[in-house]
């Protein structure tokens, strides 16, 4: 195809970080003048992003919407501002945005990426925390269902990690299932994740993938365009899938049932004239309905990394993603009996050991020597497969 969510801060996370210095042409510190005007109309009640990137336009910024005479302003931006009525203090959310290091960019701004610009509604503040460079790095999105099954979530991994070492960002919304293991995938190659938020940069939704938020933190790019601080609702939700649409070259979905949101970030993205593509799943489970669309409708079907590299005319980046299922180097004759016994999908411990010619507990001690070096991974009920990478 070519071109009910929680929002109880008591089940939030929020989670300091390291800052990123910005270079001259980079996004600009959360003190800059422009980011606290845009800032400030955020805060106002009533008045959207639409309305402020219209300002921006008219007024040259935010800042000299701010400053202009009340009568050149339009009437609910004459109100809001008129007002004063804010849904947070300021010095709170600068308080906020300054702990925890954060950068911001937006429309019309120094940093801001231009593939953006194709989105309908292009964001007029963006927070960023970690590598801002990254959102202009060549980058793939990997997203799909929070329910995903083992095999989803192996793909999506075995996807991140393809894409990471071809030395394409991975992008996705941290959301449980796909798009947690996409981020793994692509960290455990040493490779580049961007992860865009559907709260304020501050904080680490789910709770249970405040370690993942952390390792991208640290080696990769946390987006929001929401105001540090902010929890996560359901309708931020869609907003944040057209920022994985739009920062993205092209969208892959690794299972999604037919109402997912993910098909939102399919949406976005046909709009602006991104690939699409899509992992095939288990005939007859309702995860793989929403993919098996997709691909009659025309989206590409890729089983791999080099597959999307391919298809997005990313190849020459992809040299090193094809999938490899060569036996590691030095491995010993029991540990290579085991290896040629594994496959893609986890079997239980009994008919590997079986295969391999070996006893239970020989074979379990192997597997877990094999397991610690990387070659195998661990599925729940004693079951293994070879590792995707």
């Amino acid at each position: 195809m070519r071109s009910a969510l929680a929002s109880n801060p008591a089940e939030l996370t929020v989670v300091p970080g390291p800052s990123t210095f910005p270079a001259a042409d980079a996004p600009l510190d959360v003190t800059d003048d422009e980011i606290v005007a845009r800032i400030r109309w955020t805060l106002h009640k009533g008045l959207g992003a639409m309305t402020l990137r219209r300002l921006i336009d008219e007024f040259d910024s935010a800042g000299g919407a701010l400053a202009a005479d009340r009568k050149k302003l339009p009437p609910h931006a004459r109100r809001a501002r008129d007002a004063r009525d804010t849904t947070r203090p300021l010095p709170e959310v600068l308080a906020i945005a300054r702990r925890i290091g954060a950068l911001a960019t937006g429309y019309r701004l120094p940093g801001f990426p231009e593939r953006l610009n194709h989105l309908h509604h292009p964001p007029p503040l963006l927070f960023l925390r970690g590598d801002p460079s990254l959102l202009h790095a060549p980058a793939v999105a990997v997203v799909g269902s929070r329910k995903a099954s083992e095999y989803g979530r192996g793909m999506a991994r075995s996807m991140g990690e393809g894409l990471a070492r071809a030395g394409v960002a991975v992008v996705s919304g941290l959301a449980l299932g796909i798009d947690g293991a996409a981020h793994r995938g692509a960290l455990a190659a040493g490779g580049d994740t961007l992860a865009v938020l559907g709260c304020g940069p501050d904080v680490a939704y789910p709770p249970s993938h405040r370690r993942l938020f952390r390792g991208i933190l640290e080696k990769g790019l946390v987006v929001s365009e929401f105001l540090p601080g902010e929890v996560p609702l359901p309708h931020h939700f869609p907003r944040r899938n057209r920022l994985i649409a739009g920062l993205s070259e092209a969208v892959v979905v690794v299972e999604a049932a037919r109402k997912s949101g993910a098909l939102i970030t399919v949406e976005h993205a046909l709009e602006i004239g991104r690939d699409v593509f899509a992992v095939p799943g288990a005939v007859g489970r309702a995860q793989s309905e929403g993919v098996h669309a997709l691909i009659r409708d025309g989206a590409g079907l890729v089983t791999n990394a080099h597959d999307v590299l391919l298809g997005a005319d990313l190849a020459d980046a992809g040299l090193d993603a094809r999938p490899r299922d060569r036996a590691p180097s030095g491995l010993d004759a029991r540990q290579r009996a085991l290896w040629d016994a594994l496959e893609a999908e986890p079997r239980h411990i009994d008919l590997l050991a079986r295969r391999a010619r070996l006893d239970i507990a020989t074979a379990a001690a192997t597997l877990s020597i094999m397991e610690v070096h990387g070659w195998v991974r661990r599925a729940p009920g004693l079951r293994f497969a070879r590792s995707p990478a």
